[in-house]
């Protein structure tokens, strides 16, 4: 190891000596050709400069871009907390039925149900508008599900029937902009929501 180094720092010191200008060897002809060759790389520096300078750009729209994805995430990954929050309080209401208030608990637990499509749903369709919500998928899958929990289980005891999955994004469609694809919830989600 230490005869490595050595050596390396030998050839270097070597390699610099030799290419180090002797000043009692310079002569008129020498001293031009010394000068335009800083010119000539005064003009490559220049010139690596601003392939640099590029590559700080690209890379500066780089940064942007994975900052407003993060910052997007953790908006998304907020409005499934919301989600899930608020769609286990319906979920916890219908738990809560007995034979005497039957019908009072349903539609306290589908009105409450309907203010988490209007509010928490609304705010994440918003925010995946326009983008690869595929993308972010894992920051809005389990509120999704909770959703889907909430709202099958709801249907299941009103009628005795599932809430099947065309319905469930039928609902979601009217949140969304016409011009923008409308986020819909996979088959994945809503079977985990079925079943959970």
């Amino acid at each position: 190891m230490l005869f490595t180094s050595l050596a390396s720092y030998t050839v270097h010191w070597l390699f610099t000596m030799a290419n180090k200008p002797k000043p009692h060897l310079l002569h008129q002809g020498t001293a031009a050709a010394l000068q335009s060759s800083a010119k000539r790389a005064r003009t490559m520096s220049s010139t690596s400069e601003s392939s640099s300078s590029s590559f700080m750009d690209a890379f500066g729209n780089y940064a942007n871009y994975l900052n407003n994805l993060n910052e997007k995430r953790e908006r998304v990954v907020k409005a499934s907390r919301d989600i899930t929050m608020n769609s286990k309080k319906v979920i916890f209401q219908v738990h809560r039925i007995s034979k005497d208030n039957r019908d009072e608990v349903l539609d306290k637990a589908e009105k409450d149900l309907a203010a988490v499509t209007e509010q928490y749903m609304l705010k994440l369709v918003k925010e995946l508008q326009g983008t690869d919500f595929w993308k972010l998928r894992r920051a809005y899958s389990p509120g999704v599900q909770e959703y889907v929990e909430a709202a099958t289980f709801c249907k299941f005891c009103r009628t005795g029937t599932l809430l099947n999955l065309d319905e469930i994004n039928a609902t979601l469609l009217p949140l969304s902009e016409p011009s923008v694809e409308p986020l819909q919830i996979n088959v994945l989600d809503y079977l985990l929501g079925v079943i959970a």
